[in-house]
């Protein structure tokens, strides 16, 4: 890693809305607890800093509704659990029943999505710190968390108010980030440096991520009606960018080939080398427009553009040298080169064809706030119910051992450390254990050592005020930096609070062990184990692909088309190779697991990945009546050959997905496809997957 590109990213990690949410959220807990201090209400201070904070924390990318609906359900809910746990501490039996009631019943807040996940293990905190600090009055203390919830709020909600389209420039940028490291994985196929396997890893990894940025993007930009209003010009021009993005990505996964024909066919020609070159330009561009939107400036024209397009002439001369076959290829290649670049400056420009046909309220689904999805999570099969389970026997083994053992004044540590560490997944639970345990650690030493350099409560403080803004900044990102910076915050808070008592620190290592220790053995608890869900998964994929493959046969046979139908079932298709991936990387991290059995899902990962490029790429052809697809009846009964046989591989995963008839094959032979056959590789690739599907079946 060189020096400049270091900086290049701290740089971007500034200006991004992690840091600038992490300067606004710290600077909106910090301020009521100045002010308090300053009257002279440590107490009370303290009491309001919490619960700012803890409303804080659970600040996601949102519109200004989901703040104004989080402010109606959040505020309330904070206030009567503090209530709660403050009456119910001088009586641990009492605040036994009170605390696994919470817990519990927090817990299913996860029915709702990710949002109120995140707003019930806040609430759980809160209950945690209500026993911990052991308020003398209970209303008090609750009417300060309550007073703090509120101030944290009202900023927030008017940060939105006057900076409206913030969190969607910002998802849009990351979504472009995203895309341009996708196509910069494109670019390693190109190099004959890097093995197509690990490429190949790199791009299932990395369309996982890409899926959750279009989502957001998507969320976020739908269920806005400001942005969507006619009226609201820069609205109306990120709903251009956003969907160009997400076409973006559709053309990017529709440069497909076999590669290992590509690389022993062009390896001498310089085709490779080219390719490799235009690609890593197109890239640098992205990159480019993507930091000018989280810094909110206008993009700069195209620098590499007299350098892309001398690349495309050198390409263009070796084109027509080359046979026949080979040229056709080469000239697809360098077409959707082309419509790369095409759709890069409309992103920059914000000028281009938009899609106005598209019905964008088919994208999301509507917040169901009534009490059907917890019902329906009420059940030993469902994953929220055993999560709630095993997060409630966890929290009270770790609140038994805390009054049992009577280790140290701030002994419900043990606990908070379980609830940061135990999430619905176990390979996530364990990642996080172990992130915990090298954070806290790290925290430590970091702490321990600024006691030891600056013995001046004013510096110490400082450094404590920064440790809580990289808290902040990294808790979406990277939880082990930020389990170090909140422990090295902790750290110095508590040494200035308690008077310079350095016993602190061993209490928080073992505190934090126990809690680990806890959190690993409650992760076999009632364990969802995502081997057993790769079933699911795979019949989902297919039958995506199906849906996708459907739309492209009414296409190539001149059917009436839907846009919306046509996105809606790409979209189908990468979310659920997306929860696939996920599902295969979660079940890597068990221990029930088959070493056969991931050759086989990481198989048909790869194969299902070329399809859906495969298909991409014929939906263009069909369109411009490229010379891979001639229109041809032929043609017409491979596609319908192709899609009988993944309608086959369904049925034969399960007959749950499929239809129970079986599928007559139209009579096309399979003869031996290279790139150039058209169709042809279509045919060779679905019956691969049905092999695939035999195995796994």
């Amino acid at each position: 890693m060189t020096t400049s590109y270091f900086f290049l990213r701290l740089k971007r990690f500034f200006l991004s809305e992690y840091f600038t949410d992490a300067f606004r959220i710290a600077l909106s807990v910090l301020s009521p607890v100045f002010v308090l201090f300053s009257l002279g209400y440590p107490e009370a201070a303290i009491t309001a800093g919490l619960g700012a904070l803890n409303i804080g924390v659970t600040e996601s990318a949102g519109t200004a509704t989901d703040k104004k609906i989080s402010l109606l359900i959040s505020v309330p809910l904070l206030f009567s659990i503090s209530l709660m746990a403050a009456t119910a501490w001088p009586y641990p039996l009492l605040l036994a029943i009170v605390f696994s009631a919470v817990v519990f019943c927090c817990s299913m807040l996860t029915s709702y999505g990710p949002r109120y996940s995140i707003l019930g293990i806040s609430l759980i905190g809160q209950a945690i710190f209500s026993w911990g600090l052991k308020p003398a009055d209970a209303l008090a203390f609750s009417l300060f968390v309550l007073g703090g919830s509120v101030w944290y709020y009202l900023v927030s909600y008017l940060y939105i108010r006057l900076w409206p389209l913030r969190s969607l420039k910002h998802a849009i940028a990351e979504c472009l980030a995203s895309t341009s490291e996708f196509l910069s994985a494109k670019a390693l196929f190109y190099d004959t440096n890097a093995p197509l396997e690990l490429s190949y890893k790199k791009l299932l990894s990395l369309h996982i991520r890409i899926n959750e940025k279009q989502e957001l993007v998507r969320s976020l930009l739908i269920r806005d009606r400001q942005a969507m209003s006619p009226e609201n010009i820069e609205g109306q021009k990120l709903i251009r960018i956003a969907s160009w993005a997400i076409d973006l990505y559709d053309q990017i996964t529709a440069i497909h080939y076999d590669y290992a024909f590509v690389r022993k066919h062009f390896q001498v020609s310089g085709v490779l080398e080219l390719v490799n070159k235009i690609i890593k330009l197109q890239v640098k561009e992205l990159q480019m427009i993507s930091d000018a939107l989280q810094t909110r400036r206008s993009p700069r024209i195209n620098k590499y553009l007299a350098e892309t397009r001398l690349l495309e002439d050198r390409l263009q001369y070796i084109i027509d040298r080359e046979s026949e076959s080979n040229a056709s290829m080469l000239t697809r290649l360098k077409h959707n080169i082309r419509q790369i670049d095409e759709y890069i400056k409309a992103i920059r420009t914000g000028i281009g064809d938009g899609d106005a046909q598209v019905q964008y309220a088919h994208f999301v689904s509507v917040q169901d706030f009534s009490f059907a999805p917890v019902k329906s999570n009420l059940s030993l099969k469902s994953p929220i119910f055993r999560f709630a389970l095993r997060l409630t026997i966890a929290c009270m083994v770790g609140f038994g051992l805390a009054y049992v053992l009577n280790l140290g004044t701030y002994n419900y540590w043990i606990v908070l450390t379980i609830l940061m560490v135990i999430r619905p997944s176990f390979n996530i639970t364990q990642k996080r254990n172990k992130q915990r345990l090298i954070g806290s650690l790290t925290g430590i030493v970091a702490g321990f050592g600024i006691l030891l350099l600056f013995q001046q409560t004013e510096i110490q403080i400082s450094f404590a005020v920064l440790f809580l803004v990289g808290f902040l900044a990294f808790l979406r990102i990277n939880y082990l930096v930020a389990a170090a910076f909140i422990t090295a915050m902790v750290v110095l808070s508590f040494n200035v609070y308690s008077g310079q008592d350095s016993s602190i620190i061993l209490e928080r290592i073992y505190d934090t062990l126990l809690g680990c220790m806890i959190a690993f053995g409650a992760a076999y608890l009632f364990p969802v184990w995502e081997g057993g869900k790769l079933g699911l998964h795979i019949r989902q994929v297919l039958h995506s692909n199906i849906r996708y493959l459907e739309k492209l046969y009414d296409e190539a046979i001149g059917a009436p088309t839907d846009v919306t139908d046509y996105k809606l079932s790409r979209k189908s298709v990468y979310t659920s190779l997306a929860g696939l991936s996920s599902a295969f990387a979660g079940m890597q991290n068990e221990p029930k697991r088959s070493i056969e059995k991931e050759k086989d899902v990481y198989h048909f990962q790869v194969l299902s990945l070329k399809l859906s490029s495969m298909i991409t790429s014929l939906f263009s052809a069909v369109r411009v009546k490229d010379a891979m697809f001639h229109n041809t009846n032929k043609d017409v009964l491979q596609i319908q050959a192709a899609l009988d046989t993944l309608k086959k591989s369904l049925y034969n995963m399960s007959s749950k997905y499929a239809s129970a008839e079986h599928f007559e094959s139209s009579p096309v032979i399979v003869k031996h496809a290279d790139t150039c056959d058209g169709v042809l590789p279509l045919l060779k690739l679905t019956a691969e997957i049905k092999e695939c599907c035999k195995l796994l079946s």
